[in-house]
């Protein structure tokens, strides 16, 4: 089967799945994580990309990337070739670490980024790591609370929200905790779907999709 066409465009908004191969541990203790979280502080001084957001679980990643410059592929494959290299060496590993290539989606920010937050902050939730987002170590939820500083970019997401951070801290909280039932399809499902490759409006759809569709 063909590989589908990739969209790179200025100031894009992915949400990145990055699984290893064969879904195999891609962290195995606290210093690859450690390691990881570096390379992606290289990827924004480098690459000037943004990350709103990040969650970084067992065998898989998850990353809000923002790229002004219209460079994903080359930001993604530095981030990709450097760990991977630097897993390999350490735990005496050989070939691919991560499965084909990265999935993604293109999202239109103004109807997507808080959504996009709340699945990226809740999959370690979901998956038995923590009971409350902003208690896992190793994602950007935290900051969202302005519990801790670090890596990422909240205020792509907050901003918007309202021009006091107070009140858009508030906001986040209340859609953080809407149960996902309660929540239309576009702002939990289609983040599991790996169809959709871009989520927005019809008109967004039109202008960013590969064949217009």
């Amino acid at each position: 089967m063909p590989r589908g066409q990739r969209i790179f465009f200025e100031n894009a908004h992915y949400h990145i799945m990055d699984r290893g191969n064969d879904r195999g541990t891609i962290f195995s203790d606290r210093g690859d994580r450690e390691y990881y979280l570096g390379l992606l502080a290289d990827l924004k001084k480098d690459f000037g990309v943004l990350l709103p957001a990040y969650s970084l679980m067992t065998n898989h990643v998850h990353l809000y990337i923002v790229t002004p410059r219209a460079n994903l592929a080359e930001a993604m494959h530095a981030l990709n070739k450097g760990y991977s290299q630097y897993f390999n060496r350490k735990h005496a590993k050989h070939g691919h670490l991560f499965g084909d290539r990265y999935k993604y989606k293109v999202i239109q920010s103004d109807i997507y980024s808080l959504a996009l937050a709340r699945y990226i902050h809740l999959n370690p939730v979901k998956a038995g790591l923590a009971t409350k987002a902003e208690d896992y170590e190793w994602s950007s939820a935290a900051q969202y609370l302005d519990r801790k500083s670090g890596l990422a970019d909240p205020g792509i997401v907050l901003d918007p929200l309202s021009e006091r951070r107070e009140d858009a801290i508030a906001i986040y909280i209340a859609f953080m905790s809407e149960p996902p039932e309660r929540l239309t399809k576009k702002f939990w499902g289609n983040f599991d779907k790996q169809r959709n490759m871009v989520l927005g409006d019809p008109e967004f759809k039109k202008i960013h999709s590969p064949h217009g569709d």
